[in-house]
């Protein structure tokens, strides 16, 4: 597709996030194996992480942000949604979805729509996209665009290098018909041949000549790393080009926060102020596609985002995926 002007008659109209109760703290690593708070902030900007309880699942995490989402925003209806979409990793079950789960939790009209994406860290601006894309063609006025992950479930804790890093929770945000447009430059990519470097084995248990029957997070940071500085900020020149802006009109950045050391090297090469760049790694860990809502609804909330601002969304992991859009407040 060429790098045309692209809009939809959408807006994000009222948001949610949920964490779980229980935190795991850089301390609490210390007790685990050889690592110290110091060593763990220095490299990655972590310092807690939200976790499940036992009996505590995606689909809990979702209804959550569903739920704060309702509370802070007493106009909405949820009857009158159209459509859910929920991005998730570690959905409770292969099936039933966790949308239709969350269809019969909130007993909505057998009418809804209903699908799971799996797009990994990706999967809120991914569902954000689709959202516009059913609302634009007239099928849809409202749909729920979720990511909820518990990450934590499928973490091997006996690997310094990843157990560190994730945390779990959800995010919610209610994309709407409405004109002028408020979503521009939705743009999406693919790289298959770098899958080998974040993945999770199921049904099938080899990947790439390797045999991983462990059905855990399997993640080789260095190439990630290198990965998204090669390739991202290709993606944000597309989404820009598509959306009739150039960076210094964009007043807010929002990317995937999967470590903070990997974002400010990926601010420094787009040229984008670290300081306007949203964040949520520090107090929540890598939640895969949940860091978008997690760092983008408590600056609505605060008022750091204020009516009218240009908030630059990228989603980017395992896939290797990725994903973005501009949204106006």
């Amino acid at each position: 597709m060429s790098d045309r002007i692209v809009s939809a008659p959408a807006r994000i109209g009222a948001t949610g996030m949920y964490v779980p109760q229980r935190v795991l703290t850089n301390a609490d690593f210390e007790e685990m194996f050889e690592t110290s708070d110091e060593w763990i902030v220095q490299r990655t900007g972590i310092r807690v992480r939200h976790v499940v309880s036992e009996g505590e699942y995606s689909s809990h995490l979702a209804i959550g942000a569903i739920d704060d989402l309702l509370a802070h925003h007493p106009q909405v209806t949820l009857r009158e949604v159209d459509y859910l979409i929920v991005a998730s990793t570690t959905p409770d079950y292969a099936y039933p979805s966790l949308s239709a789960m969350l269809q019969a939790h909130y007993d909505l009209p057998k009418t809804v729509g209903a699908l799971d994406i799996v797009t990994a860290c990706a999967g809120f601006a991914y569902a954000i996209n689709l959202a516009c894309g059913l609302i634009a063609s007239g099928e849809c006025d409202r749909v729920l665009a979720i990511a909820a992950d518990a990450l934590t479930r499928s973490v091997d804790y006996t690997d310094r290098s990843t157990a560190v890093l994730f945390g779990d929770g959800a995010g919610v945000a209610l994309i709407e018909r409405a004109q002028p447009p408020q979503i521009f430059g939705m743009s999406h990519g693919s790289d298959g041949t770098g899958g080998r470097f974040l993945f999770r084995t199921g049904v099938r248990s080899e990947i790439n000549g390797e045999l991983d029957a462990s059905q855990q997070l399997r993640q080789n940071g260095r190439e990630v790393y290198r990965w998204v500085l090669e390739n991202i900020p290709a993606d944000i020149e597309r989404i820009l080009k598509r959306s009739g802006l150039t960076l210094d009109q964009i007043d807010w950045f929002v990317p995937h926060s999967a470590n903070e050391r990997m974002i400010e090297a990926l601010c420094k090469r787009v040229g984008f102020p670290i300081e306007k760049t949203l964040l949520s790694v520090t107090e929540y860990g890598n939640t895969s596609a949940v860091s978008i809502p997690l760092a983008l609804i408590p600056a609505l909330r605060d008022g750091r985002v204020k009516p009218g601002d240009r908030v630059l969304i990228m989603g980017f992991g395992g896939g290797l995926v990725s994903s973005g859009c501009v949204a106006v407040f």
